[in-house]
């Protein structure tokens, strides 16, 4: 496969899957709306319908399947409900918040969900990262202005509270998710092998920078 600068979704997905693609139902991704309350965006819904289950999706870091889409509100819930709530309190009993001030989920528990606006916005997520501590996802409010092509974003922080926007939209999202994947390995071999990396790197420096990048890479242990 020749070098070719910012391939469009399609080809990217022929070059890591080939032309058999397998994407998820209608009735599934209407199921997932129902379940979250928002309707998927059509340029993602799209996407999930022809190539949902691809295997790329989940050969490195993962978007999620449909149904497993989930909001960050919820999953800030289940963790105050699971691990957090009882100790919050005890400490409130005893006037020992003050350990607690900085932790992101301490204010959250104070309030009353409607008010949770105040200190977070809610995220739809539909992608972590390989180790789960990153998700990314659209902002609810977003969908819920029935916004065509919304931004993506990424958490900054280990926990549901803090994120920022990593695309402007869900194109240039999985393209950055795909030529991540593209560094990732899948059944033992590289998608992006080193003399294509090198053969890119000496198409944009001459040979004294090529030099010079190879060796930090060498140094850095890539």
């Amino acid at each position: 496969m020749s070098i070719k600068y910012n391939p469009a979704i399609s080809e990217l997905m022929d070059f890591f899957c080939g032309t058999n693609h397998c994407g998820f139902s209608e009735s599934e991704i209407a199921e997932a709306e129902n379940e979250l309350g928002i309707t998927i965006p059509a340029n993602y819904r799209l996407f999930l319908l022809k190539y949902g289950k691809d295997k790329v999706n989940k050969s490195n870091h993962e978007l999620r399947d449909p149904l497993e889409i989930y909001s960050t509100y919820d999953a800030i819930q289940e963790d105050l409900e699971d691990e957090w709530a009882e100790e919050f309190a005890e400490a409130e009993k005893n006037g020992e918040t003050q350990a607690y001030e900085d932790y992101p989920y301490f204010p959250l528990w104070k309030l009353p969900v409607e008010q949770w606006n105040t200190v977070t916005e809610e995220y739809i997520i539909i992608w972590h990262e390989n180790q789960c501590v990153w998700t990314a996802g659209y902002l609810k409010q977003d969908l819920l202005d029935g916004v065509e092509n919304p931004p993506v974003y990424i958490s900054t922080k280990d926990d549901y509270v803090t994120y920022g926007k990593c695309a402007d939209n869900i194109e240039e999202f999985l393209k950055l998710m795909l030529y991540d994947a593209a560094y990732g390995w899948n059944g033992g071999e590289r998608f992006t092998k080193q003399q294509d990396i090198a053969r890119v790197i000496s198409g944009w420096c001459g040979p004294k920078q090529h030099a010079s990048v190879r060796k930090s890479w060498y140094l850095s242990g890539r």
